[in-house]
Protein backbone atom coordinates (compact mmCIF):
# COMPACT_ATOMS: atom_id res chain seq x y z
CA UNK A 1 0.00 0.00 0.00
CA UNK A 2 2.57 2.17 0.36
CA UNK A 3 3.98 1.89 -3.00
CA UNK A 4 0.85 2.16 -4.39
CA UNK A 5 0.05 5.58 -2.35
CA UNK A 6 4.02 6.27 -3.45
CA UNK A 7 3.12 5.84 -6.69
CA UNK A 8 -0.35 7.96 -6.43
CA UNK A 9 1.61 10.88 -5.27
CA UNK A 10 3.99 10.56 -7.16
CA UNK A 11 1.36 10.09 -10.71
CA UNK A 12 0.07 13.28 -9.07
CA UNK A 13 3.19 15.24 -8.76
CA UNK A 14 3.51 14.09 -12.27
CA UNK A 15 0.23 15.07 -13.73
CA UNK A 16 0.44 18.85 -11.27
CA UNK A 17 4.33 19.25 -13.12
CA UNK A 18 2.65 19.10 -16.64
CA UNK A 19 0.03 21.33 -15.73
CA UNK A 20 2.44 23.62 -14.68
CA UNK A 21 4.29 23.03 -17.99
CA UNK A 22 1.22 23.49 -19.88
CA UNK A 23 0.60 26.85 -18.26
CA UNK A 24 4.43 28.07 -18.04
CA UNK A 25 4.25 27.55 -21.71
CA UNK A 26 0.77 29.67 -21.89
CA UNK A 27 2.05 32.04 -20.15
CA UNK A 28 4.96 32.51 -22.18
CA UNK A 29 3.64 32.58 -25.40
CA UNK A 30 1.29 35.43 -24.09
CA UNK A 31 4.71 36.99 -22.45
CA UNK A 32 5.92 36.80 -25.91
CA UNK A 33 2.67 37.50 -27.87
CA UNK A 34 2.09 40.70 -25.40
CA UNK A 35 6.01 41.68 -25.77
CA UNK A 36 6.03 41.61 -30.08
CA UNK A 37 2.42 43.40 -29.46
CA UNK A 38 4.30 46.17 -27.59
CA UNK A 39 7.34 46.16 -29.92
CA UNK A 40 4.98 46.46 -33.10
CA UNK A 41 3.13 49.43 -30.89
CA UNK A 42 6.37 50.94 -30.29
CA UNK A 43 7.46 50.80 -34.07
CA UNK A 44 3.99 52.17 -35.02
CA UNK A 45 4.40 55.09 -32.76
CA UNK A 46 7.75 56.02 -33.40
CA UNK A 47 6.60 55.49 -37.35
CA UNK A 48 3.35 58.27 -36.46
CA UNK A 49 5.76 60.30 -34.66
CA UNK A 50 8.34 60.62 -37.54
CA UNK A 51 5.36 61.24 -40.26
CA UNK A 52 3.54 63.45 -38.26
CA UNK A 53 6.99 65.25 -37.07
CA UNK A 54 8.00 65.74 -40.47
CA UNK A 55 4.73 67.23 -41.39
CA UNK A 56 4.67 69.29 -37.98
CA UNK A 57 8.62 70.31 -39.09
CA UNK A 58 7.34 71.37 -42.56
CA UNK A 59 4.44 73.41 -41.45
CA UNK A 60 6.50 74.93 -38.97
CA UNK A 61 8.90 76.18 -41.30
CA UNK A 62 5.98 77.47 -43.84
CA UNK A 63 4.61 79.74 -41.18
CA UNK A 64 8.29 80.85 -39.89
CA UNK A 65 9.19 81.90 -43.65
CA UNK A 66 5.48 83.78 -44.33
CA UNK A 67 6.18 85.69 -40.63
CA UNK A 68 9.47 86.05 -41.86
CA UNK A 69 8.35 87.89 -44.94
CA UNK A 70 5.52 89.86 -43.39
CA UNK A 71 8.37 91.35 -40.34
CA UNK A 72 10.69 92.23 -43.53
CA UNK A 73 8.00 93.83 -45.70
CA UNK A 74 6.50 95.88 -42.06
CA UNK A 75 10.55 96.52 -41.42
CA UNK A 76 11.16 97.74 -44.93
CA UNK A 77 8.08 99.90 -44.80
CA UNK A 78 8.63 101.38 -41.49
CA UNK A 79 12.28 101.95 -42.59
CA UNK A 80 11.13 103.94 -45.74
CA UNK A 81 8.86 105.99 -44.00
CA UNK A 82 11.18 107.20 -41.14
CA UNK A 83 13.71 108.29 -44.24
CA UNK A 84 11.16 109.78 -45.97
CA UNK A 85 10.38 111.67 -42.66
CA UNK A 86 14.21 112.75 -41.66
CA UNK A 87 14.79 114.14 -45.37
CA UNK A 88 11.43 116.48 -44.99
CA UNK A 89 12.72 117.68 -41.43
CA UNK A 90 16.65 118.09 -42.94
CA UNK A 91 15.21 119.59 -45.93
CA UNK A 92 13.44 122.23 -44.05
CA UNK A 93 15.74 122.69 -41.20
CA UNK A 94 18.05 123.40 -44.16
CA UNK A 95 15.77 125.91 -46.09
CA UNK A 96 15.00 127.63 -42.75
CA UNK A 97 19.07 128.12 -42.02
CA UNK A 98 19.56 129.55 -45.43
CA UNK A 99 16.78 131.95 -45.27
CA UNK A 100 18.33 132.91 -41.90
CA UNK A 101 21.91 133.30 -42.56
CA UNK A 102 20.52 134.98 -45.98
CA UNK A 103 18.50 137.87 -44.17
CA UNK A 104 20.68 138.47 -41.22
CA UNK A 105 23.61 138.55 -44.35
CA UNK A 106 21.50 140.94 -46.05
CA UNK A 107 20.73 143.15 -42.84
CA UNK A 108 24.45 143.09 -41.88
CA UNK A 109 25.44 144.46 -45.61
CA UNK A 110 22.95 146.65 -45.54
CA UNK A 111 23.98 148.41 -42.17
CA UNK A 112 27.51 148.86 -43.43
CA UNK A 113 26.47 150.17 -47.04
CA UNK A 114 27.47 147.48 -48.87
CA UNK A 115 25.52 146.21 -51.88
CA UNK A 116 24.22 142.56 -52.28
CA UNK A 117 23.33 140.37 -55.20
CA UNK A 118 20.15 141.71 -55.21
CA UNK A 119 20.81 144.83 -55.46
CA UNK A 120 23.55 144.10 -58.41
CA UNK A 121 20.46 142.36 -60.05
CA UNK A 122 18.49 144.87 -59.76
CA UNK A 123 20.60 147.59 -61.19
CA UNK A 124 21.50 145.01 -64.04
CA UNK A 125 17.76 145.52 -64.68
CA UNK A 126 17.31 149.10 -64.46
CA UNK A 127 21.18 149.06 -66.92
CA UNK A 128 19.42 147.03 -69.13
CA UNK A 129 15.60 149.00 -69.28
CA UNK A 130 18.10 151.82 -69.83
CA UNK A 131 19.95 150.07 -72.74
CA UNK A 132 16.66 149.55 -74.21
CA UNK A 133 15.23 153.10 -74.18
CA UNK A 134 18.90 154.70 -75.48
CA UNK A 135 18.43 152.72 -78.76
CA UNK A 136 15.24 153.62 -79.13
CA UNK A 137 15.99 157.86 -78.77
CA UNK A 138 18.99 156.69 -80.98
CA UNK A 139 17.00 155.03 -83.36
CA UNK A 140 14.22 158.11 -83.31
CA UNK A 141 16.71 160.71 -83.73
CA UNK A 142 18.08 159.05 -87.10
CA UNK A 143 14.52 159.22 -88.13
CA UNK A 144 14.42 162.84 -86.96
CA UNK A 145 17.90 163.37 -88.87
CA UNK A 146 16.91 161.76 -92.12
CA UNK A 147 13.68 163.43 -92.71
CA UNK A 148 15.39 166.83 -92.06
CA UNK A 149 17.61 166.05 -94.56
CA UNK A 150 15.23 165.25 -96.88
CA UNK A 151 13.31 168.85 -96.65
Amino acid sequence: MEKESIDQVTELESEKTRGKTRASRKSALDFRKYTKQIWLAGLGAFSRAEEEGNKLFDSLVKVGEELESKTIDAADTTVNKVAEKAKESVTDTKDKVERIIDQSIHHSLNRIGLVTAKDLQHIEQLLLQLHTKIDMLIEENENLKSKLSEK
